[in-house]
């Protein structure tokens, strides 16, 4: 890990620019511009917000208040949801799309991947930023907040070795991408987003193998945004436990595989 943390703070600069470039050029020419990044979930929000808490009236857990808002708990959902999807969708596209400028000059093949990621991670601030805003005014707030930061590294260090891993992969099997996106809208309906995670469980008892849901490490993390956030309670140290381990060894992982195909990715892409 340290000798991630050392090569990415080594080229920094070159990482700033690829990340500077690439918000510049995500709204170039939008009348909004930036209130792009604000609009779009919370469309998405409303959307979901009527058709499973209207339509089909899912109810939510009591937040530390004792309120019941389908919105936020389905907003706290997404905020880690969204962090995560646009990072494995975005290094591919990163790389790919910086394949021709890695022909000609040379520079770490990493950076275009870290700088499309920090980008995205900007705006997901800005999204868990509004979120923050609507629990203070509500009265919503605990000290259990204070376990925010480290939820919040956990969500990254996953997505961030994950979209190495993928954005790797899809430099050599371009079909990698089409296959990410039918996988990731799997994975979102299989993880509690939309409904709460209750509907699940009372499954457990009946069909053991039901338990195998909560392995998927976004469920973990979803729930842990959660616990924290809107129920405001301790997180769950068996669900904290495993969500740093998958976390720590994905992000090993997935930059150990980037970096042992570094060399061959100029030729590849």
């Amino acid at each position: 890990m340290r000798s991630v943390a050392s090569e990415v703070w080594q080229f920094r600069g070159l990482i700033g620019n690829f990340a500077q470039r690439e918000l510049k050029s995500k709204y170039k020419g939008s009348v909004v511009g930036w209130a792009w990044s604000l609009i779009n979930p919370l469309v998405t929000l409303g959307i979901y917000t009527l058709v499973f808490g209207v339509f089909l009236g899912a109810e939510p857990p009591e937040m530390g208040n004792g309120q019941q808002i389908f919105a936020l708990y389905l907003f706290t959902g997404l905020v880690a949801w969204n962090f995560f999807n646009q990072v494995a969708q975005g290094s591919m596209v990163a790389l790919i799309s910086n394949g021709p400028l890695l022909r000609k000059i040379y520079f770490p093949a990493f950076s275009p991947v870290a700088g499309n990621i920090l980008a995205i991670g900007m705006q997901s601030l800005i999204e868990l930023a509004l979120l923050l805003v609507v629990f203070t005014l509500l009265g919503n707030l605990s000290w259990t907040m204070l376990f925010l930061p480290l939820v919040v590294l956990l969500i990254v260090a996953f997505s961030v070795g994950l979209g190495f891993f993928l954005a790797a992969l899809n430099a050599r099997y371009r079909d990698v991408s089409y296959l990410v996106q039918v996988g990731l809208n799997l994975v979102f309906y299989a993880t509690p987003i939309i409904y709460p995670i209750t509907l699940v469980e009372k499954y457990y008892p009946a069909h053991p193998w039901a338990r195998l849901y909560e392995l998927n490490p976004m469920t973990q993390f979803v729930e842990l945004m959660r616990e924290i956030l809107y129920v405001t309670e301790l997180p769950s140290p068996t669900r904290l436990a495993y969500a740093t381990v998958v976390s720590l060894v994905t992000l090993g992982g997935g930059w150990t595989f980037f970096q042992r195909r570094a060399r061959d990715l100029s030729e590849v892409l």
